[in-house]
């Protein structure tokens, strides 16, 4: 269905690169954007037939790759992989003129990106322009300025314009095709709140996205709530640490702590949660998660 007839039939539907427009929006994702359709002017049979059109013609135009963690990842099967406890999910995507699409080497592309990353087990696009890397996670991995640098040959050296997401580390298990089916949706509002930035995070763009009206009962939210809540402590530790903006000698004083245990305990936190409460955006992230949890409680 092209946006014309997409149009004609549901003449209040908005196409956008944005994943949500808030809960008054039935939503699907269509040709590489998201269709909003006012909730009041749908019966469910409407719903049910628009996820049947669109979402089989997305599978038609853009089939899944052959490989056991696509099929994981996407849905098709329910078998987890097997050897990796932990996971990272660096997702691209890809800026190129149409009429180069032909001389593109994805494979090559993949295996020259792939020599920057620490222990990828397997990456895959999953359109002509979109993909992930799976990263094997013992301990969470941070952007470092010497990936920003290599993407910028690899941009040069390919004739395009690469945008990076990396995802929190997750536990591999039933419940992380869920998350990386929310964390797309976080990469696609990304590329709308972040312009500029080649390389991002969930830390970088939580305060905006979360308060954007995709609502505290996101999945990842809570997720990140439940990762948070299963280290002792923590609310008081990201609560000083935020009042003092990650000032350590202030933080340990409002806790009656020694620096050096204060430090101790923001390493356990990292260790535990991959988020670094020295850094702002992850700090931001953290206490994000711990009000929304204290607000979603008392109400």
């Amino acid at each position: 269905m092209n946006p014309n007839e997409l149009q004609q039939l549901f003449p209040e539907a908005k196409i956008t690169a944005a994943p949500s427009l808030g809960p008054a929006y039935f939503t699907l994702p269509y040709k590489n954007q998201w269709v909003h359709i006012p909730e009041h002017t749908l019966n469910g049979r409407e719903k049910l037939l628009l996820k049947q059109l669109l979402l089989n013609e997305a599978h038609s135009t853009a089939e899944a790759p052959r490989n056991p963690w696509a099929q994981f990842l996407l849905g098709h099967t329910p078998e987890v992989p097997a050897g990796l406890v932990q996971a990272q999910l660096l997702q691209f995507s890809l800026s190129y003129r149409e009429e180069e699409a032909g001389s593109f080497d994805q494979t090559l592309w993949l295996d020259a990106l792939s020599q920057t990353l620490p222990l990828v087990r397997e990456s895959f696009f999953l359109d002509s322009k979109n993909g992930v890397f799976i990263l094997d996670s013992p301990e969470p991995y941070r952007i470092d300025e010497e990936l920003a640098a290599m993407l910028d040959v690899l941009d040069d050296d390919f004739s395009l314009r690469t945008a990076l997401y990396l995802g929190q580390r997750w536990p591999v298990d039933s419940r992380l095709p869920l998350l990386f089916e929310e964390e797309r949706k976080i990469f696609a509002a990304t590329r709308t709140m972040a312009k500029g930035n080649k390389i991002t995070t969930l830390a970088a763009i939580a305060l905006p996205y979360f308060l954007s009206g995709s609502g505290s009962q996101n999945p990842v939210l809570q997720a990140l709530q439940n990762m948070i809540g299963s280290v002792d402590g923590t609310h008081e530790l990201i609560s000083a640490m935020w009042r003092n903006q990650g000032n350590l000698s202030k933080a340990a004083a409002d806790l009656y702590l020694h620096r050096n245990t204060l430090q101790y305990r923001i390493d356990r936190f990292f260790d535990a949660t991959g988020l670094a409460l020295k850094s702002m955006d992850d700090l931001a992230l953290a206490y994000l998660a711990v009000t929304a949890a204290s607000v979603s409680h008392s109400t």
